[in-house]
């Protein structure tokens, strides 16, 4: 009998310690998978047609002692049409050869086509839904072929994972031209008055960059688009949307170029910006009261001039940047700066009085701005020219 009863607690024993092991069954091996770096969204003639990045981890790996192996793929991209977003995705994966895994999905291309027919809806509802993907996910815009966008790869061979549309935040806290913004952040602007969101505006650059064999085409931020949920309002592109970056609160530093009085052009880097907005109500009218503050170093200075003169130029000028981006999006009926929130965030009963679909009416005389620009005269605080 003991016996009998030691041989059954050995097979339970047995069953138990097997049991957790069948979890693992149905697991997808690391190695046995490709993984989705980036999504393009087309729209044309009723159908959608996504463009899927695949990520080349090898890459990711490589040592710089390796010897060389012949030529070696660093993207792919696969293509598929539907008349549906989801549908288009499930055609994808009857040409796929493995298993995609939506994990590391970096950013979502929209092209311009897309946006203005149909939104971002459709995209941003799956990618929601779906239980891989993450809210980290950045979006942009473009009125290229996306499938030259996507093929369209980082200098010097590097993965595509440390490129400009899957690491923005590395470039921006160089040169904050434009601000990324992620799937997170598109979904809060879009719930948020006045229901419309700012998202990059990229191109391909041919010019900018050479390798010692070609010409290497490399992907630049132009502007903004504005969008809805449903359709593009308009986007605002080069010099017009270089107002953008003043009003951003997290701005980290860019150049600004300014004539002196005394002739030169004169490169400044702006940095430590700060901003504050302010609704003021007085009867009917609404007005914004913008205090901007900012350092600006002097990098380069080829001939003396006045440095109290530059500053007063320097705030001038920020001040012609942010008044003609802001009139560029009140020519389409865009909020560029998001003051319908401003007044929804401070003053939700007047915003309640006001707004029409969220949004308050603006017009050019809406804001006034206040700019404070503190001159730094360099690394080395020297007021003259080194080479006279």
């Amino acid at each position: 009998m003991r016996r009998k009863l030691i041989k059954h607690l050995f097979l339970t024993l047995i069953v138990l310690a097997v049991i957790p092991i069948a979890g693992c069954w149905d697991t997808n091996e690391a190695e046995r998978m490709v993984y989705a770096q980036g999504l393009g969204v087309d729209y044309k003639d009723g159908r959608y047609t996504i463009y899927l990045q695949i990520i080349n981890l090898r890459l990711m790996a490589k040592s710089e002692s390796s010897g060389g192996g012949g030529p070696q793929v660093n993207v792919e991209v696969g293509h598929a049409s539907a008349k549906t977003f989801d549908k288009a995705i499930f055609n994808l994966y009857k040409s796929s050869q493995r298993r995609i895994f939506w994990g590391h999905l970096s950013y979502v291309v929209f092209s311009e086509n897309a946006l203005k027919q149909v939104g971002v809806k459709a995209t941003i509802d799956m990618l929601d839904r779906y239980r891989e993907t993450r809210y980290r996910i950045w979006m942009y815009g473009t009125k290229e072929p996306l499938s030259k966008v996507f093929v369209t790869t980082p200098i010097l061979d590097m993965s595509t994972a440390l490129s400009r549309l899957s690491d923005p935040k590395a470039t921006f806290h160089q040169s904050s031209f434009i601000r990324p913004i992620d799937m997170r952040e598109l979904l809060i602007a879009l719930d948020e008055p006045g229901h419309e969101a700012s998202i990059p505006f990229i191109s391909i650059s041919k010019k900018n960059w050479v390798t010692d064999r070609e010409r290497h085409e490399a992907i630049k931020t132009d502007g903004i688009a504005v969008t809805t949920k449903d359709a593009l309002k308009g986007k605002i592109t080069n010099d017009h949307a270089l107002g953008f970056r003043w009003m951003n609160k997290d701005f980290v530093r860019d150049v600004l170029q300014v004539r002196s009085k005394e002739g030169p052009l004169v490169d400044l880097v702006i940095e430590k910006s700060k901003v504050k907005v302010h609704p003021v109500v007085k009867n009917s009218d609404i007005h914004f009261n913008v205090q901007i503050k900012a350092k600006a170093v002097m990098l380069v200075l080829v001939k003396k001039v006045n440095l109290a003169s530059l500053a007063s130029e320097s705030e001038k000028e920020i001040k012609k940047q942010i008044m003609e981006t802001y009139a560029k999006g009140l020519n389409f009926d865009a909020d560029v700066y998001r003051l319908s929130e401003v007044l929804y965030r401070k003053n939700v009963n007047v915003w309640k009085q006001t707004e029409h679909n969220g949004k308050i009416p603006l017009t050019k005389d809406s804001i006034k701005l206040d700019i404070k620009v503190k001159l730094v005269h360099g690394a080395k605080q020297r007021e003259e020219p080194t080479l006279e």
